[in-house]
């Protein structure tokens, strides 16, 4: 009995040091807000989905049906603040919508859209606000 008491505890431990060391925090109170939407030809609405990390919320972004037919995209990226990619994903024509979009939280960020030529289509400024729990 006295060795599965052991095991247990090792176990926990483990467990606890793993759970620190992967994250360790969760963003809550997330807020969006995303400019340019109304006006965009491509980009029509994006609503929070979810958040695991402190640094990054998931979004799902929906395109307007032009998107990915007249207007050929074929990619949509995020841009942080300080012009590195850090989501891209791929559309296919007739898509009208991209779940798991990764955002920084507390920035704001560009979300741009491409078309199969990687030539630019449209953007919109996105930010996200939220508080941290360690």
């Amino acid at each position: 009995m006295e060795g599965s008491h052991t095991r247990r505890r090792l176990l926990a431990g483990l467990s606890a040091v793993g759970v620190a060391s992967l994250g360790g925090c969760v963003t809550t109170g997330l807020s969006l807000s995303a400019d340019g939407v109304d006006e965009s030809g491509v980009f029509d609405s994006l609503s929070l989905s979810e958040s695991w990390t402190a640094n990054k919320a998931v979004v799902k972004v929906t395109l307007t049906d032009a998107a990915t037919t007249r207007q050929n995209v074929r990619k949509v990226a995020v841009i942080d603040g300080e012009g590195s990619s850090v989501w891209t994903d791929t559309v296919d024509p007739g898509q009208t919508s991209v779940t798991g979009a990764r955002f920084p939280v507390n920035q704001t960020a560009t979300l741009t859209a491409s078309d199969n030529d990687d030539a630019f289509v449209d953007s919109v400024s996105v930010t996200l606000n939220g508080s941290s729990i360690p």
